[in-house]
């Protein structure tokens, strides 16, 4: 059916086309704050893994500088300027906050973490609080504030398949639109050969453009993993084979829970049943009484969830959580190719 959309992106590229020129000639002005940017970004909407790429950086620069994130903070029911951590343990409540940015204030009690629809206004407010460098959150199209650094992140399906701009696709621009990243993070690469397919459709399609990264150059390649299993009940770390053989219900409300399905199988898991609901999406109790039903009709073992999903969960559901054998899995990016374009980008960018 999204075939019959297609007209409706031709308007679509007209206007992201006008907003762009509105930003090249000035129309539209970009702010510079005094301390380092590196954006995070995509030009799709659903998941790319980009949080664990926001989480790989607070590791890489954690330790040489007073770090903040800034994002708009999706899903949350506030508005205007929260700081969601100040960096000194105390943090705002996961309904003013947003999932992601509360699953990094906790993940990292020393990150100053602001979200605010008007990105540039967040960055001064950290700055405030003492921030030295600023990761921004899903930034590629918030162009209002200035970058040093523009990572785009984009899956290798994407890249191979190919798709349409909004509404008959999911792309929010054109693929061309990566002439304004200094590099390209190729998630969800199976291995290398899966990271080299992507890469080379790249070269192949964009060979003719003058920019180095549509000629492949400055394009990194990660596999996404599982990197732990948490039981909430004890809050015992579980090592993965206990789940071999093991039936349970999955609980995600992501942006790709097919890819969150599929991490859960490679680990020997039997998924009896999953409970997929929209990115970002407030569990109702209703919702959670379906789940605990499931869990004794079908005879579960488990119920496993993502760490973003457990924010909406923890404080809301506490009975949940607790009596329930709730598992929390935490998913990170391996590198395995460019890692060594990355830290040379992020060493220009702190000097």
């Amino acid at each position: 059916m999204r075939k019959f959309l297609l007209p409706f992106s031709l308007v679509f590229w007209f206007g992201v086309t006008l907003r762009k020129w509105f930003f090249d000639i000035g129309i539209l002005k970009t702010t510079k704050v005094n301390v380092p940017v590196i954006s995070v970004g995509n030009i799709s909407t659903g998941g790319v893994g980009k949080t664990p790429i926001i989480e790989m950086l607070i590791e890489k620069l954690a330790i040489s500088c007073q770090l903040s994130v800034v994002s708009r903070g999706y899903g949350r029911k506030s508005s205007g300027t929260i700081v969601v951590s100040d960096g000194c343990g105390n943090f705002a409540s996961v309904g003013d906050a947003g999932d992601e940015p509360s699953q990094l204030a906790r993940k990292f009690p020393n990150l100053i973490v602001v979200v605010d629809e008007k990105r540039a206004r967040g960055a001064q407010k950290a700055i405030e609080l003492g921030a030295e460098m600023i990761l921004l959150d899903d930034g590629f199209q918030h162009r209002y504030l200035h970058r040093d650094l523009n990572v785009a992140v984009m899956t290798a399906e994407e890249i191979v398949n190919g798709d349409w701009l909004l509404p008959a696709g999911n792309r929010r621009e054109p693929m061309r639109s990566l002439k304004r990243a200094d590099a390209l993070v190729i998630t969800r690469c199976k291995d290398t050969h899966d990271f080299e397919h992507a890469k080379g459709t790249i070269e192949s399609k964009y060979r003719a453009e003058p920019h180095p990264l549509l000629r492949g150059e400055w394009i990194i390649g990660v596999q996404t993993k599982l990197k732990s299993f948490e039981r909430i009940s004890t809050n015992e770390k579980v090592e993965i084979r206990q789940f071999v053989g093991k039936k349970i219900i999955a609980v995600s409300g992501i942006g790709n829970p097919k890819s969150f399905e599929s991490l859960l199988a490679e680990t020997g898991m039997i998924i009896a049943k999953h409970f997929a609901f929209s990115d970002h999406h407030w569990f109702s109790e209703e919702e959670i009484q379906a789940i605990v039903r499931a869990r004794k009709t079908l005879g579960i073992d488990f119920i496993v969830t993502t760490e973003k999903d457990f924010m909406r969960l923890r404080d809301r559901f506490v009975e949940f959580v607790k009596t329930e054998p709730v598992i929390v899995v935490e998913i990170q990016q391996v590198f395995i190719a460019g890692e060594d374009v990355l830290d040379a980008l992020i060493k220009n960018v702190i000097k």
